[in-house]
């Protein structure tokens, strides 16, 4: 039976993470230590038909690749016909992306859906002078976890315990970055299912 992650004590140091976690307003993204990383963008739909991001640019002759900044909905600004289109959501994967995800980490790492998991939401979501929102939990109740969430966003940053990946959903962005070794990020960019794609990292686009 699945169950939801549950809140982690105010002294559990999250591997190591607590006090970059605490910092990072909009999520946490690391510097370096993975082999490989990419980013799943956030789904368009146009009615019940999915549509990826560059189908949406081809409207307006444009490409992602030639895109500067980071994925936000500044993406599809002046592309005709985006107002009546669905999506991409902020901060947030879909269930069904979610679920791919989620597939493909438990089938990277050994322990499969016993993986055991940290997360973090955003500073930024929380009440001025809260502490952190962390929970622990199984990777194989990670979408129990986000149906239990009607009012908060799925976690910003969440991560296997043993440091093998780390996944980040900017609350500012409309694309979630994954971190891990070089085949799960393969496998992450040639499911059929997911529009996964390779860009430069928040801070390698901001710092230019």
């Amino acid at each position: 039976m699945s169950t939801p992650w549950t809140p982690a004590a105010g002294d559990d140091p999250l591997d190591g993470l607590r006090a970059a976690l605490t910092g990072a307003l909009c999520g946490y993204e690391p510097d370096g230590g993975y082999e490989d990383h990419c980013w799943i963008l956030h789904p368009v739909h146009d009615g019940p038909v999915r549509l990826r991001w560059d189908e949406v640019l081809a409207r307006t002759g444009r490409r992602l690749a030639d895109w500067p900044g980071t994925l936000s909905y500044l993406v599809f600004e002046d592309v005709a016909g985006t107002d009546e289109l669905d999506g991409p959501d902020p901060a947030e994967l879909d269930r069904a992306c979610l679920a791919r995800l989620v597939d493909h980490l438990t089938r990277n790492g050994p322990q499969g859906p016993d993986t055991p998991c940290g997360a973090a939401q955003a500073p930024v979501a929380t009440l001025p002078g809260t502490s952190l929102d962390a929970r622990r939990g199984r990777l194989g109740d990670a979408l129990a976890h986000h149906d239990t969430m009607p009012d908060l966003r799925f976690p910003a940053t969440w991560w296997a315990a043993d440091g093998s990946w780390l996944v980040l959903t900017d609350w500012d962005l409309s694309a979630t970055e994954v971190f891990g070794d070089a085949a799960l990020i393969a496998g992450l960019l040639a499911d059929p299912e997911l529009d996964a794609v390779r860009r430069p990292t928040i801070a390698e686009t901001l710092c230019g």
